[in-house]
């Protein structure tokens, strides 16, 4: 039987000489063709072009376009494990202020983990770019190809898709052009400002922005079994904050017709049915050695009232070099609020980190006005705050915040790092309403680190925030936080999803993630990535039991929390809803959570297809029972017990 490498190396072979065919009229070609598809070989192997009859052939292999100055092509090109060939751009030593010794001692900064430029070959793979020449002298459009050999063999990629980017590399690395490094940007800046900014933000030519340093590039995207699923031309530019300043640095890759035609990213990225026009690939910032903090956020309360982002593992190439591990993943702007949403992208106002990122200017009058009669208005005053409730979404609000707050963000976060959205126009959609939604990113610093497992980041934000603050004066939002905060705790947060979680990250990204802080920061200490994702996962084990001494103090609760168990007397039967989540009973039915003995708990008893509800059972409830779908019930300090029954459908 052959085996799946195989298989794959035969569908190649196949889909390369469909290609020529295609390319192929009558014995003359019209086209630029490639003997073999971009992808993954076993072995080496010759390649060849073919060009219209009457043109000449000429390419590169550094990524540069190709023109009269590049190589003519008279013969097949060897294609092998490009490997061992000599670093090109991993030898560049001016992607990031922290190789400047001299500017290192100078302004005493301390470099967290010291950058190392490789002194080995990385991996690499051969790319192609070519074009023909016309007897008027005339090139044709160019023709890209990245070709892996020999992957089978190499460790740090299963399990992984592979993106290979592709530009001239004046792009990314030239002094005056190139969006990668400090380049002329940072020698042209005056040094007096230096002692006013951090070293992340010192000027550069990576820390320019707007379409001006956007850069055109060649992305492949390749399954993790090595097939190809998109080859598009788009344009690249740095992306994040203090961020740009590291290394490797996030990009934002932006479809536009100018480029090839195409608006959008015509494939299906993230299985959500979502065609994005702009996707970014994201290093992960400050969590360069575990990669966990985003991805973690984003798994654990996706479900929750705030927009998150969907996330997959990805190597990248640049220019041939292997460039680390990144994640794909989505751009918030209008075209994803339109298609999460339902609404229209025309008529969303978007705001990230205090300034306007969708919208008219006009628009941005609306978001001051929700900001000022928050801050100025006494929340406390019931009718104040039923207006507060026509002007956000209540619980997305708390959602978000709670989850921020759970994770102990703070520095970065909030105002900085924050994000919400809302229509313009208010219509008939659930979320065409005109009020304000959160949207959840860059969990990447200070959350989940051992420092700040016990830190009141409850009260610092409340410190730091005078919206938060007097939202927290009113007693129904009060109540809101504390238990949607538990909610979280007993779901979301819980040790057993948690454990697991990271369990099947460390399976998936162990090896992805050595070979990358090995590239990056000449890390071969395999504990180092073990011991950054424990960090993680014990901070979320641990962080509890202070959440709750946080709340009960900085809230004035006289109470305790206490542990609510539900049982359900057939679990095909239906589900419950506790507040706001849905939880999940064990094989005997059970489930239980800690709650304040200071509020209620609201229960919805909700029936399968085929079953009915029958009734609650609990010594918590008048009569011992209840007829009711939706009940509240008061939590004890003995412990709360409740079932659900339901029954077949006669």
């Amino acid at each position: 039987m052959m085996s799946k490498r195989g298989v794959l190396a035969y569908l190649f072979v196949l889909i390369g000489f469909l290609a020529l065919l295609f390319f192929c009229v009558d014995g003359q070609y019209t086209e630029l063709a490639f003997s073999k598809e971009s992808g993954f070989y076993p072995e080496s192997f010759m390649l060849e072009m073919h060009a219209p009859f009457g043109t000449e052939i000429y390419y590169t292999l550094d990524g540069s376009q190709p023109d009269e100055n590049a190589i003519l092509y008279t013969e097949p090109i060897l294609i092998e494990d490009a490997t061992a060939h000599d670093n090109v751009y991993a030898k560049c030593g001016d992607m990031s202020i922290a190789f400047r010794d001299e500017v290192v001692k100078e302004y005493g900064f301390e470099v967290a983990v010291p950058y190392v430029l490789p002194d080995a070959p990385v991996d690499k793979c051969t790319v192609v770019r070519a074009a023909y020449r016309d007897a008027d002298g005339n090139f044709s459009k160019t023709r890209t190809g990245s070709y892996f050999v020999g992957y089978d063999t190499k460790t740090g990629y299963e399990g992984l898709k592979i993106i290979s980017l592709v530009t001239d590399p004046e792009n990314f690395f030239g002094y005056d052009e190139g969006i990668y490094v400090l380049g002329h940007a940072y020698d042209a800046w005056d040094r007096e400002q230096a002692e006013t900014l951090t070293t992340s933000f010192w000027n550069a030519n990576y820390n320019q922005r707007g379409i001006a340093w956007e850069r055109p590039v060649e992305i492949q995207l390749f399954d993790t079994d090595g097939r190809l699923l998109l080859e598009q031309s788009c344009g690249a530019r740095t992306h994040g904050g203090a961020s740009r300043s590291f290394l490797p640095k996030s990009l934002n890759l932006y479809a536009r017709e100018e480029y090839d035609g195409q608006g959008r990213f015509y494939i299906d990225l993230f299985q959500t049915g979502y065609m994005a026009d702009k996707i970014v690939l994201d290093s992960s910032g400050n969590d360069y050695l575990a990669k966990v903090r985003d991805i973690i956020m984003a798994e654990l309360v996706g479900d929750r009232n705030f927009a998150t982002v969907n996330f997959t593992p990805c190597a990248v190439f640049l220019d041939g070099e292997y460039w680390g591990v990144y994640w794909l993943t989505e751009k918030y702007d209008a075209v994803y609020l339109a298609d999460r949403y339902g609404v229209e992208k025309d008529n969303v106002i978007m705001i990230k980190s205090g300034e306007l990122e969708e919208g008219t200017i006009e628009d941005d009058a609306v978001y001051e006005d929700m900001k000022t009669y928050l801050e100025e208005r006494d929340l406390s005053d019931p009718d104040n705050y039923w207006y507060v409730q026509d002007l956000i979404d209540v619980q997305s609000y708390i959602d978000y915040y709670a989850a921020q707050i759970y994770i102990g963000h703070s520095g970065d976060w909030p105002g900085w790092n924050e994000a919400l959205w809302r229509t313009r126009e208010v219509k008939d959609g659930a979320y065409e309403d005109g009020r304000w939604r959160w949207m959840l990113y860059d969990t990447n610093g200070t959350p989940m680190r051992t420092e700040y497992i016990d830190s009141d980041t409850l009260k610092y934000v409340m410190e730091i925030n005078v919206r938060f603050y007097n939202l927290c004066q009113n007693d129904m939002f009060q109540e809101q936080f504390v238990t949607t905060m538990m909610d979280l705790s007993n779901t979301a947060f819980a040790k057993e999803r948690v454990d697991c979680f990271v369990s099947d990250y460390i399976d998936r990204m162990e090896e992805p993630v050595n070979l990358h802080l090995k590239r990056f920061y000449g890390i071969e200490d395999r504990q180092v990535f073990l011991d950054s994702v424990a960090e993680v996962e014990n901070f979320l084990d641990g962080r509890k039991s202070y959440m709750v001494r946080c709340l009960k103090e900085d809230f004035g609760l006289s109470g305790t929390p206490a542990p609510v168990t539900l049982q359900i007397n057939e679990k095909a039967a239906g589900s419950v809803t506790l507040n706001t989540i849905t939880p999940e009973f064990d094989e005997d039915g059970m489930w239980s959570g800690d709650y304040f003995t200071d509020y209620p708990i609201e229960l919805t008893a909700v029936a399968a297809e085929g079953y009915r509800f029958v009734r609650w059972e609990s010594d918590a409830l008048e009569n011992g029972m209840s007829k009711e779908e939706t009940i509240e019930a008061a939590v004890t300090e003995e412990g709360t017990l409740i079932r659900a029954v339901f029954e077949p459908v006669p």
